[in-house]
């Protein structure tokens, strides 16, 4: 990879030890992808920085680190392992909360914004199309690629973490054209009666890290959300081009490719094999990704028309959001909480410490059922259904 003056005298060592270990990170995840070159971004997105994620060596590698380098682009962050700034909501102990502010102080000492969410496209940081991107929440990326028009490649935690005080990454894969290419034609029949959630992560299990190019369904941004972030969870699919709808699907290749077929039917089963039963949770979450205000919103709207603006008492309701959307939208929180909902920020049922204290969970989104029940996160039992029946069912 050709490199300039500048890189090279960091790789040697002239910015001092640390510097040139990250450049190291980026020289060699270029030489392995035959990229070309470093390339500027507009900005990174790190990615689990909850302590339930890092653990101890992460959190001691960042200490470290916050004593020699600061970030030289905008740096978001996603979610903490709890509610950092409020309300005080999601359990964690008085030990995982000192971990967690260990990693905190460290990030913000780098210069990172504590925006704490991995929907950094629904605050002021929203990269405009053609951005160049070093983006590690997998959500994040997949939409900023397919709906944004950004370009970004999945990136681990040492790359982005590299980037950020580089201010570069490797030109390669989703960076170029040539990355961006559909590889699977899918045709979605009677798309209206298919979830899009559901679709995601149906799709993630078939397609594995081929970019689909779909026809048949006309999807607008949350529904593109939704189903992005399952694509993404179920695979590792890092774009997706709808047909009308996506920026890039005009300008794609379409013969010779393989196609396949989904309807309704596939969808359905596939639903069925998450689990939904009659067991009752001790949790209904919503917000992974973090909701938008369209989806508080429509959960508002859900609650307000099913259960005359007020909740059963007894069963915890999460929204989990950001920031910027709480402080946007005060009269929408207000509504939510008055109606029994916990708005929740800087954190989400997927990255904090639930399991213990929320063995049963219920979930609109098929993301959060796929981490969720996985021992690596919380080990929950999880049951997946629309916001609709959720409400109507448990709420």
């Amino acid at each position: 990879m050709e490199l300039s003056r500048e890189d090279e005298a960091i790789l040697k060592g002239e910015k001092g030890p640390r510097h040139a270990e990250l450049m190291r990170i980026l020289v060699s995840l270029g030489d392995l992808n035959d990229a070309s070159r470093l390339i500027p971004v507009w900005s990174v997105q790190l990615s689990g920085i909850s302590f339930k994620t890092m653990g101890i060596p992460g959190t001691e590698f960042l200490e470290d680190a916050a004593h020699e380098v600061r970030f030289a682009v905008p740096t978001t962050v996603n979610p903490a392992g709890y509610d950092v700034g409020g309300p005080g909501v999601v359990p964690a102990s008085a030990e995982f909360k000192e971990k967690q502010q260990r990693i905190i102080r460290s990030l913000l000492t780098m210069g990172a914004i504590s925006t704490f969410s991995c929907t950094p496209y629904t605050t002021e940081y929203s990269p405009p199309p053609g951005a160049h991107l070093a983006w590690a929440e997998s959500s994040a990326v997949i939409y900023s690629n397919s709906v944004i028009g950004a370009f970004s490649n999945r990136e681990g935690a040492p790359s982005a973490l590299a980037s950020a005080v580089l201010g570069k990454t490797p030109e390669y894969g989703l960076h170029l054209p040539a990355g961006r290419r559909a590889e699977v034609v899918v045709n979605v029949r009677n798309g209206r009666e298919i979830r899009f959630s559901s679709l995601g992560a149906y799709l993630g299990k078939k397609l594995g890290s081929r970019i689909p190019y779909l026809r048949g369904v006309h999807p607008v941004a949350d529904e593109m959300k939704a189903m992005g972030a399952a694509m993404s969870a179920w695979g590792s699919v890092p774009m997706f081009h709808v047909e009308n709808v996506t920026h890039e699907a005009s300008v794609q290749e379409l013969a010779g490719l393989e196609s396949m077929e989904v309807g309704p039917e596939d969808i359905q089963a596939f639903e069925k094999s998450l689990g939904l039963n009659a067991e009752s949770p001790s949790l209904i979450a919503i917000g992974c990704p973090h909701a938008t205000k369209g989806e508080l919103e429509h959960l508002a709207k859900v609650i307000r028309e099913r259960r005359d603006g007020k909740l059963k008492d007894g069963l915890q309701v999460w929204a989990c959001t950001n920031r910027r959307i709480i402080q946007d939208n005060p009269d929408l929180v207000r509504y939510l909480e008055g109606a029994g909902v916990k708005v929740i920020q800087d954190t989400c049922m997927v990255v904090a410490p639930i399991g213990a204290d929320y063995p049963v969970i219920a979930v609109n989104s098929a993301k959060a059922a796929f981490y969720a029940s996985k021992k690596s996160f919380s080990g929950q039992k999880v049951l997946y259904a629309t916001t609709e029946e959720l409400i109507d069912r448990w709420a």
